[in-house]
């Protein structure tokens, strides 16, 4: 979005906002540095009233990183595949939500390395369990020539999808949260076209801090609003 190629389309949605009323303000943000352990670049756009007659400011990165092995390290061993068909097991699962794609990998998938370690955060969730990184559990792919990767001899067995839970949880949704599904991909598309709910989080506190702060300030006369009343009176 941020690209040059996109300019206008950047353009053309400054000027909606503005004459909607609002100031506009826009950042790329990286997931990883607000209590997600995943890299997950996304822009965000914000827009404060212009009455409120301050601009956002994006929250500053955490200093610490949260790791997978912070955040689904638990789960390890109480995982189960889904049924034929990539059915759901529903209260067959030992933890809500805790089954994992089966079924080959494309060339696409085996083109690079899908494993991030248990220190590290983890590649993006997507909409789609085809593509969902593998779990950590696994050594990273063996690279044999550009744009071919195979999991490592002898280690295969390692090597499956990340769970819908640990893409919830990876995507920060609190373990009380139940995505309700009859196929497993459903429950994949919903987490992976989610916003990270930390990440969200920390934009709304954001939000709320600084409108609370404005409120609080001496109302400031701008020139429309001085022209509006000289015509009024």
């Amino acid at each position: 979005m941020l690209l040059e190629r996109h300019s206008e389309a950047l353009k053309n949605i400054k000027e909606m906002f503005r004459n909607a009323g609002y100031r506009l303000s826009f950042k790329l943000l990286n997931a990883s540095d607000f209590d997600v352990p995943q890299d997950r670049k996304r822009v965000f756009f914000v827009g404060i009233r212009e009455d409120l007659d301050f601009e956002f400011q994006f929250p500053q990165p955490m200093k610490e990183k949260v790791t997978l092995e912070q955040k689904i390290a638990d789960l390890q061993n109480s995982v189960v595949p889904a049924k034929e068909g990539n059915k759901t097991n529903k209260e067959n699962c030992k933890v809500p939500n805790h089954e994992y794609m089966i079924g080959g990998f494309s060339s696409m998938f085996m083109s690079r390395n899908r494993v991030r370690s248990w220190d590290e955060q983890s590649f993006t969730i997507q909409a789609g369990g085809r593509h969902a990184p593998i779990h950590p559990q696994a050594p990273k792919m063996k690279f044999i020539e550009q744009n071919i990767r195979v999991f490592v001899p002898g280690q295969e067995d390692l090597y499956r999808r990340l769970s819908v839970r640990e893409c919830a949880r990876i995507q920060t949704f609190p373990n009380n949260f139940i995505f309700h599904y009859n196929h497993i991909a459903a429950g994949y598309k919903m987490i992976g076209n989610a916003v990270p709910v930390n990440l969200a989080k920390h934009i709304a506190i954001s939000i709320k801090s600084q409108i609370e702060n404005a409120k609080k300030k001496p109302k400031r006369v701008t020139k429309k609003k001085l022209e509006l009343e000289n015509t009024l009176s």
